[in-house]
C-alpha cells in the first residue's frame, strides 16, 4: 500500500481535539494493548495536517521495550492517504527509538481497521477473547457496539517487523 503525499506531519502538543475524537468514537482515551492500559493523553501524538491547518489523521503511540505500540490511529479525512502517511511516520520514529516491531490492537468490530493494517503489511499476533468486556469493568464508558452495530467484545493484536 503506497502513501500519497497527504499533508504535513508534526508532533501535536495540544491533544484536546484528538482526545475529544477518542471520547466520541471509543468512549475513553485509554487504550489497551497486550493487556496493559495506556492513557493517550500521556503518550506521543503525531498528526497529519492539511496546508490550511485542518487535522487529517492522528496517531498516539509509545514504546514498551523494543516494541512500539500504536495506541490509536484515527483518520479524520478518509481516503486521502493521511493514515498511511502517518503510519509510515510512526514506523520511522519508532525505528529511531530502537523498535524492532510495531504492534496495534483493534476491537473485533473494526473491520475497516483490519483491512487497513493487513494491507499495510501487519499480521495477526494475538487474540484476546472478551478482553473488551473485561476492560469495561475498569472503563465503563467504552462503547458496546461499533462498526455496523457489531458488539465490541474482543481485542485483536496485529504487528509488523520494522
Amino acid at each position: 500500500m503506497s502513501a500519497p503525499s497527504a499533508g504535513i506531519i508534526r508532533d501535536v502538543a495540544d491533544k484536546s481535539a484528538f482526545l475529544a475524537l477518542m471520547m466520541a468514537s471509543w468512549g475513553s482515551h485509554s487504550m489497551m494493548i497486550g493487556l496493559h492500559v495506556y492513557d493517550c493523553a500521556e503518550l506521543d501524538l503525531l498528526g497529519v495536517f492539511a496546508p490550511d491547518g485542518e487535522a487529517m489523521a492522528y496517531a498516539s503511540w509509545t514504546m514498551r521495550g523494543d516494541v512500539a505500540l500504536l495506541c490509536a490511529l484515527h483518520s479524520v479525512a478518509q481516503g486521502q492517504g493521511a493514515a498511511i502517511q502517518l503510519l509510515d511516520a510512526v514506523k520511522t520514529a519508532a525505528k529511531a527509538r530502537g523498535a524492532v516491531k510495531l504492534r496495534a490492537m483493534l476491537t473485533n468490530d473494526n473491520l475497516p481497521g483490519l483491512v487497513f493494517y493487513q494491507k499495510c503489511g501487519f499480521h495477526f499476533s494475538g487474540l484476546y477473547v472478551e478482553a473488551i468486556d473485561h476492560y469495561r469493568s475498569v472503563v465503563p464508558t467504552i462503547i458496546k457496539t461499533g462498526y455496523q452495530d457489531l458488539p465490541v467484545r474482543d481485542a485483536l493484536e496485529l504487528e509488523i517487523e520494522l
